[in-house]
C-alpha cells in the first residue's frame, strides 16, 4: 500500500522557511540554512488553528509574528518546539510538542516523550537548570506545579507510526498523514487516495460495462461501476491504523459509515483474533467481507501483480472487521510478534468497491441506499439512516465549525467529540434531542416534541419534502428552523434544556423537603389529618409533573420570550453567561436556577396541575387536547397578567443576560 504524497507539506515548509528565515532578530525561530525549523511553524499553523484562529501564517502580519514568538521555542529548545497555553475557563491546559521533519521509530518516539517530560520536570523542580529559551517562554505563561497534570505531550513526525508500547493517555503521536487531514480545517468524511497491491494477478472483477456498437466497452451511467476483489488483511489493518489517530473525533476510514466500529471488548474481536491465530487462510470464508464506496477506482493486473487505486473512499460496511484487523496488527507490532504479522499477511477479505460520482445518474439516492442496504446485519434505526444525509452533515459542520459558540451535534451512534473547538456541557447534543427541543422551543409545540420523537427521521415517501413534513421543517437547508437560527439562538435553546434539568433537581429537593416536614408533624385532629393528606397528595402531584414536563416548560419559557422580548432593547445581542454558570462565580448558577423556577417552572406545573384533573399526568401530556389546553391557558395568563409577569421577565433578562 503506497504512502500518501506529502508534497503539499514540503511546499508549505518551504514557503514558511522563505518568509520567516532569520526571524526574529534575537533567538531565531527559523535559522538560516535550517529548513526543518519551519516545520514547527507548519505544525503550529495546522495543529492549533482552531485555537489561534490563523488559517495561514503570514510574515507581514504583526499578530502572526507575535504569536509565534509567544509559543514557538527557539533553538536550543530543550526538546520542546512548541509550548502552547490553552485557557479553559479558570483552568489551563498545556500542549507541549516536539516536531521532527523525519520518520521516527517507536523507540525514537518514546525517547521524545521522555525528553519532553524531563524538561518540564526540571523546569518545575530546578528552573535554573532549564535551557534559557524554554525557561523564558514558559515564564510568560501561568504554568506552575499545580498544572503538572494538565500537560498533553505531542510528537509530530513524518513517518507512519502513530502508537507505541505503554503509551500514556496524555501522549499523542501525529503523523504527516494526520497533518494533511487536519490541514483541511474540517472533518473529512473519506480517505483521499490509496494504492493496494495483491500478489495474485487478475484477482478482481470489474462489473457494469455495456457493449457499444463497435464492440468497445463503455460504462453504463445508470448504475454504479463495481469492483469485486480480495484485499489483504494486512493492508486493511495498516489502513485502519494509519487513520486511527486523526484527532478529528473518529477514524476517517469510516467517515461515511452509518455507525462506528464496535467496542474492542466485543466477543466478535475475540473470535476474529482466534481465526487469524489458528486458521488465517480461512478468514475469507468465515467473514462477510467489507463494502467500500468511492468516487473512483482503477484496477490493473500486470506481471502477476495487481494494483488497485481507490480515491475518496470510505468503508460503509465492515468497520468491525477492519478495526479488528488493525487492533491485531497493533498488538503484534508493539509486542514484536513477527509470527502474528505473518499470519495476518495470510488473511484475505472479500471486498466490494462501488464507484459513485457525479457522472452517475441519481448518484445521491443510490449512494444513500447502498449505505443503508449494506448495514442490515444489525437493525438500523431511521436516525442511523439519515446520518449520512447532506443536511445532517451540513448542520453538524455549521454548528461546530462555523460561527461561535461551537456546538457538537451527534448525528450517528458512537461518534466521539473532537478535542477542539472546546464545547461546554450543554453544547453536546444528539440530532434527535435537538429536533425535539427545537419543536417545543422555537416552534412552541410541546405535544409534537413529546409525541413525534420516533417519527422525526421516518420517510413518508412524499416528494415535495425531505423525508416527512416535520423533518423538512427542521432540517431543510434552505428554510429549516435549525438552519435559519443562529448558533447563539441554538446555544440558548440547549442551555435552557440544561437549566431545566438543574432546576428540576432543585424543585424535586424542595418538594421532598416539604413532604418530609409535613409528614413529621404530629396531628390528632381528623380534619387536620385530612388537610395534611390533601397537601401531601398535592405535593406528590407537583413532583410527578416536575419529572415529566420538560417540553412544556421549555415551551413556557419561549412563549414568554415571544410575548415580552420586544420590551427589551437589543435583546438579540444578549445571552446567558454560561461560563459564569459553570464556574459557579457570584452564585450566578444558584440565583439563575431559583429565578427560572419562580418565573417559568412553577407556572408550568401550576397550569398542568390545574387542568389535568385527576387523570394520569403522563397520559394528559401525551394527549394533543392536553397540549392545546396548556398552550391556551399559558397564552391567556401571559396576555391577562398585566405588567406583573412582563416586569418579572424583563427583570430576569436584565439580571442574567449580558
Amino acid at each position: 500500500m503506497a504512502n500518501t504524497n506529502m508534497a503539499n507539506l514540503d511546499e508549505r515548509i518551504q514557503e514558511l522557511y522563505e518568509q520567516f528565515i532569520d526571524f526574529p532578530t534575537k533567538n531565531k525561530i527559523v535559522r538560516n540554512g535550517q529548513r526543518d525549523d519551519a516545520f514547527s511553524l507548519v505544525v503550529f499553523e495546522i495543529l492549533f488553528q482552531n485555537y489561534h484562529g490563523i488559517k495561514k501564517l503570514n510574515y507581514n502580519e504583526e499578530l502572526h509574528r507575535d504569536i509565534l514568538c509567544q509559543y514557538i521555542v527557539p533553538p536550543p529548545d530543550d526538546s520542546i518546539d512548541i509550548f502552547f497555553e490553552e485557557k479553559d475557563l479558570d483552568e489551563c491546559i498545556y500542549h507541549i510538542v516536539q516536531v521532527k521533519n523525519s520518520k521516527l521509530s517507536p523507540g525514537d518516539i518514546e525517547q521524545c516523550f521522555v525528553l519532553m517530560e524531563n524538561s518540564i520536570k526540571i523546569y518545575l523542580n530546578k528552573p535554573k537548570d532549564s535551557k534559557k529559551n524554554l525557561k523564558e517562554l514558559i515564564a510568560d505563561t501561568d504554568f506552575s506545579k499545580q498544572y503538572k497534570n494538565s500537560c498533553i505531550y505531542y510528537v509530530v513526525h513524518r513517518g507512519t507510526t502513530n502508537f507505541i508500547r505503554s503509551q500514556k493517555s496524555n501522549q499523542k503521536i501525529i503523523t504527516g498523514d494526520e497533518l494533511l487531514i487536519l490541514e483541511k480545517g474540517t472533518r473529512q468524511m473519506s480517505v483521499p487516495k490509496e494504492d493496494f497491491e495483491i500478489d495474485t494477478g487478475n484477482n478482481f472483477i470489474v462489473n457494469n460495462f455495456i457493449e457499444s456498437t463497435n464492440g468497445a466497452k463503455k460504462v453504463n451511467q445508470n448504475i454504479p461501476q463495481s469492483l469485486l476483489c480480495n484485499f489483504s488483511g494486512y493492508d486493511l489493518a495498516r489502513l485502519n491504523n494509519k487513520y486511527a489517530n486523526t484527532l478529528l473525533g473518529r477514524n476517517i476510514l469510516y467517515g461515511q459509515n452509518l455507525r462506528e466500529s464496535l467496542s474492542k471488548n466485543s466477543k466478535t474481536y475475540d473470535s476474529m483474533f482466534s481465526t487469524i491465530n489458528k486458521e488465517a487462510e480461512l478468514f475469507l470464508f468465515y467473514n462477510n467481507g467489507i463494502t467500500i464506496i468511492s468516487s473512483d477506482f482503477n484496477a490493473v493486473g500486470i506481471n502477476n501483480k495487481e494494483k488497485i487505486t481507490v480515491e475518496n473512499f470510505s468503508i460503509i460496511n465492515g468497520a468491525q472487521t477492519t478495526s479488528t484487523l488493525g487492533a491485531y496488527l497493533r498488538d503484534a507490532e508493539v509486542n514484536d510478534e513477527q509470527d502474528k504479522i505473518e499470519k495476518l499477511k495470510n488473511v484475505f477479505v472479500l471486498t466490494k468497491i462501488y464507484k459513485i460520482n457525479k457522472d452517475l445518474k441519481n448518484h445521491d439516492t443510490i449512494s444513500e441506499n447502498i449505505k443503508i442496504f449494506n448495514n442490515t446485519q444489525t437493525p438500523l434505526s431511521s436516525r442511523d439512516m439519515v446520518s449520512i444525509r447532506k443536511e445532517q452533515i451540513a448542520l453538524q459542520e455549521k454548528l461546530f465549525l462555523g460561527e461561535t459558540p461551537n456546538i457538537f451535534v451527534f448525528i450517528k451512534k458512537g461518534e466521539n467529540i473532537p478535542p477542539y473547538p472546546k464545547t461546554q456541557p450543554h453544547q453536546r447534543v444528539t440530532n434527535e434531542i435537538l429536533a425535539q427541543l427545537a419543536l417545543c422551543g422555537f416552534c412552541t409545540e410541546p405535544f409534537t416534541a413529546k409525541d413525534k420523537k420516533t417519527k422525526i427521521f421516518d420517510s413518508d415517501g412524499k416528494e415535495d419534502v425531505l423525508l416527512n413534513p416535520i423533518y423538512d421543517r427542521l432540517f431543510n437547508q434552505n428554510n429549516g428552523v435549525l438552519f435559519t437560527k443562529t448558533n447563539e439562538e441554538i446555544d440558548e435553546l440547549l442551555f435552557i434544556y440544561r437549566l431545566h434539568e438543574d432546576t428540576k433537581k432543585y424543585q424535586k429537593q424542595f418538594l421532598k423537603n416539604q413532604l418530609q416536614n409535613l409528614s413529621q408533624k404530629s396531628l390528632t385532629n381528623t380534619t387536620q389529618k385530612e388537610q395534611r393528606e390533601n397537601q401531601l397528595n398535592a405535593i406528590k402531584r407537583n413532583m410527578e409533573i416536575a419529572n415529566i414536563c420538560l417540553f412544556f416548560n421549555i415551551a413556557c419559557y419561549y412563549s414568554m420570550r415571544n410575548h415580552f422580548d420586544h420590551e427589551i432593547p437589543n435583546i438579540d445581542k444578549l445571552s446567558f453567561e454560561t461560563k459564569k454558570y459553570y464556574e459557579g462565580k457570584d452564585n450566578y448558577k444558584d440565583k439563575l436556577i431559583k429565578a427560572f423556577s419562580d418565573l417559568v417552572y412553577i407556572k408550568t406545573i401550576e397550569i398542568i396541575r390545574n387542568n389535568s384533573g385527576v387523570e394520569n399526568v403522563n397520559n394528559w401530556l401525551r394527549d394533543i387536547k392536553g397540549a392545546e389546553i396548556f398552550m391556551r391557558e399559558l397564552d391567556n395568563f401571559l396576555i391577562n397578567s398585566g405588567f406583573t409577569t412582563s416586569e418579572k421577565y424583563v427583570d430576569f433578562v436584565k439580571l442574567f443576560k449580558a
